[in-house]
């Protein structure tokens, strides 16, 4: 794409239901994995792609959140707020107005990646295609991926919408992360729902791509998960 993404949404409204008891007390986002909230990796990967603002979601134990988000001056943090959690698409549409009318990196803030050469970020970018694309999301080898829960990502990452498709690395995972144009929300449903619901709408109009991930993939949604990750990113 002409230019870098200027603006970033990361999800961070849920319950963390799977990381109890730790969030009966604490936001999921703060949950400390290898030393530093989980949501400071995406945080980290966005200021070093020269992201200015970031829109940041809040819901379950806003008010801890909030105030640890308070102390982030860079990249600058926008909150939208929700009463309960909207779950990813109902965060999205909610935070609508914040988002503009140009492409916008949306992260899961329960993910934490890192790279292989050239940024997961610099390479959405520049295959990013507004002509053809609604939504360009990472994808992740299953086999590389710490943290995977079975899912329906086969329905999406399929060898026809997969630039740079590598079968000897498939099947592939969606990763968490991607550029999205926020024009898919104005006819999106209000209240609570998933954004795969926006999936499958880009899938039909053949305006959903993937691109492979080259590095390594966390997510760390359960302290097992968390424990797998910390024993890859801790040096030594």
């Amino acid at each position: 794409m002409r230019g870098k993404v200027k603006t970033a949404m990361v999800l961070a409204a849920g319950y963390g239901t799977r990381l109890k008891p730790l969030t009966d007390r604490l936001p999921k986002p703060l949950v400390p994995v290898a030393g530093k909230p989980m949501i400071r990796y995406a945080l980290d990967q966005l200021q070093a792609y020269g992201i200015e603002e970031v829109i940041i979601n809040v819901s379950h134990l806003k008010e801890p959140l909030t105030a640890w988000l308070a102390g982030c001056k860079r990249p600058a943090v926008k909150l939208s707020e929700e009463a309960e959690p909207l779950e990813t698409g109902g965060g999205l549409k909610k935070a609508l107005p914040l988002l503009g009318n140009e492409p916008i990196f949306v992260i899961n803030s329960d993910i934490i990646w890192t790279d292989e050469g050239e940024s997961a970020l610099d390479r959405l970018a520049r295959h990013w295609d507004d002509a053809k694309m609604d939504f360009l999301l990472l994808a992740q080898s299953r086999s590389k991926a710490v943290g995977y829960d079975k899912g329906e990502d086969h329905l999406f990452v399929k060898h026809e919408n997969t630039l740079e498709w590598n079968s000897a690395a498939a099947p592939y995972i969606m990763a968490g992360l991607g550029i999205f144009h926020p024009r898919v929300l104005h006819d999106a449903p209000d209240g609570k729902f998933s954004i795969k619901i926006l999936w499958h709408r880009a899938l039909a109009q053949n305006r959903l791509f993937c691109l492979p991930h080259q590095g390594r993939w966390f997510q760390t949604g359960t302290i097992e998960d968390i424990k797998k990750a910390e024993q890859q990113l801790k040096p030594g």
